[in-house]
Order: structure tokens, then C-alpha cells, then sequence
């Protein structure tokens, strides 16, 4: 998709901003930071819409009415994005490649913080850190990292040229984040997770953050051509192989690592303590992100 296309999707997707804002803050602020950043700050009269968790029952049944806490936000929480540009989130099967969909789904994520008074900062990465946005507030500036996040692509790289952007070093990018980091923030990473070595700096970063790590997947990783041979270079990488897709015990390998890869990647956030979500490039990212917030305020 080019940029004037993705820019025009961008912009339809955040007519749904204030749902993710709303989702960010249901009630209160455990829907994103499980159960930080809040202080308990009134009492008043159930109304419609209200959660009904938030129902103080011994002051109900005093008045004999319902009641809900409310809680003032703290608005110095930072949302801090870590978003992976290297060569091999330029692969998709179909409209969107994988940079497309981190792009879409940052922006909503970064649009709907603005929305609630967040700081939003980002750090784009491939073999190294690329570009850093100190955390501020405002729609230009969430805007700013989407722009960042689309233009992300070197000119020489587009015209068939070498990738200056090379593989992508996602524990380097845990720990810049550590690293700038001086408050608690929610890190969301968006990312194929196509690396090693992440392990060990995802679990510190989680220490102290409330990390979030989004694996952006494509439908190729599961099931790939059913015919055709082709002859493929490692997008991160060196040197290449023949790929022989018209073979079906071939196919039934690709498929069973692309398990073992998405396995794996959850197994390794989870025991850092990072919670973990799927999107893929033909997902909606509004249902998506919905789903997921509204899983982390349950119980």
C-alpha cells in the first residue's frame, strides 16, 4: 500500500479513536495499567453505562441505591510506542504488508492516549534505534510518529537497492526503552518478533513497565503458495534458498514452524511477564484492541 493510501486509512480508522480512548479508561484506569495510576477520588449515584464493578455495595446498601467509586486519572502515565521497521515487516500476502498494520494499529493506539491526556513517545528501530519522539502530548505529535512509521522505508530500499535497515535488534530496543524510560509507562511493542535475543531485556523492561508486546503477523506465515518454486533471500539476513510451495510436505514444514514460531514468541513474552496479542495484516485493529483491553479489565 503507498503512503498516501495508508495516510487515507489512517484517518478512517481514527473515527474510532474514542472507543480505544473509552477502552483505555472503562470505569477506570485497570483496563491499560492493571490497576496503577489511579487514585480513588469520589462517590456517586450508579448511572447507565456505569461498570458494575465499580459498585461500593456497603454504601448501596446503606442508602439503598447504587453507588460507583470514581477515580481520578493520573495523567503523567506515558504511553511509549517500539515500533519495528526492519526489512522483514515489509512482507504481506495481500493489501497491507506487516509495517502497514503496526502502522494502523500505533496510530489508533497513539490517538486514542492523546485523547485521554497521554504522553505518547516512540522509538522506531531495525538494526538499531532510528528515530526517538521524546514523550509529549497533543494529536500532531501522535500524528508525527504515524508519519515516521509510514516514511520508515529508505528510498534505495524502495527502488530494489540494499536495505541500510538490516535485521531488527529487539532486545537493543527493550533496552533503549529501559534506558529513557524514568516513570512507569505502558510499552506497547509492535513487532514480528523475528530475533533473538529479547528475552532477558523484555523481562527487565517489564520490571518496571507495563509492557504490552503486539506480534504482527500475515497469513503467509501459516499458509504459503499452494504451487510455484521460487528462489527467496533472506530479508534480514544473507545468502537464499529455492522455496518449492508446489510440494505439500514443503507447505506442511513452513506451516508447522509458523506454529512453532507464534508458540514460542507467547511463551517467551508471557514468562517475562509482557502481555501478549496477535494481529494480523487481515485483522480489524479496532475489534482487535478492543477485545484485548477489555480482556485485561476483567478480573
Amino acid at each position: 500500500m503507498d503512503r498516501d493510501e495508508l495516510h487515507s486509512r489512517i484517518r478512517r480508522l481514527l473515527f474510532a479513536s474514542p472507543a480505544l480512548a473509552s477502552a483505555f479508561a472503562r470505569g477506570d484506569f485497570r483496563s491499560v495499567f492493571r490497576g496503577r495510576g489511579i487514585d480513588f477520588e469520589a462517590l456517586r449515584e450508579y448511572g447507565e453505562g456505569d461498570d458494575a464493578r465499580l459498585i461500593d455495595w456497603n454504601v448501596s446498601v446503606r442508602f439503598a441505591r447504587p453507588f460507583v467509586r470514581t477515580y481520578a486519572e493520573d495523567r503523567s502515565l506515558t504511553l511509549f510506542l517500539l515500533i519495528d521497521v526492519s526489512a522483514s515487516m515489509d512482507a504481506g500476502s495481500g493489501e497491507l504488508s506487516k509495517r502497514d498494520a503496526a502502522a494502523l494499529t500505533a496510530s489508533l493506539v497513539a490517538y486514542a492516549a492523546q485523547l485521554r491526556g497521554m504522553p505518547v513517545g516512540a522509538l522506531l528501530f531495525a538494526g538499531e534505534p532510528l528515530r526517538y519522539f521524546e514523550p509529549r502530548r497533543g494529536k500532531a505529535h501522535a500524528l508525527a510518529i504515524i508519519d515516521a512509521v509510514v516514511a520508515a522505508r529508505p528510498a534505495d530500499a524502495a527502488r530494489g537497492g540494499p536495505d541500510p535497515r538490516g535485521g531488527s535488534d529487539l532486545g537493543g530496543a527493550f533496552e533503549s526503552a529501559a534506558r529513557l524510560l524514568k516513570r512507569r509507562s505502558l510499552v506497547m511493542t509492535l513487532s514480528d518478533f523475528q530475533a533473538e535475543g529479547w528475552d532477558r531485556p523484555l523481562a527487565l523492561l517489564a520490571r518496571r513497565h507495563d509492557a504490552i508486546a503486539l506480534r504482527v503477523t500475515d497469513r503467509l506465515d501459516l499458509e504459503p503458495p499452494a504451487r510455484g518454486a521460487f528462489f527467496a533471500a533472506d530479508a534480514e539476513g544473507s545468502g537464499g534458498a529455492w522455496l518449492p510451495f508446489s510440494s505439500r510436505a514443503y507447505r506442511a514444514r513452513w506451516a508447522e514452524r509458523g506454529r512453532e514460531a507464534a508458540l514460542d514468541a507467547r511463551e517467551r513474552c508471557l514468562e517475562a511477564r509482557a502481555s501478549f496479542l496477535e494481529i494480523d495484516t487481515g485483522d480489524d485493529p479496532v475489534r482487535r484492541l478492543l477485545e484485548f483491553f477489555d480482556a485485561r479489565r476483567r478480573p
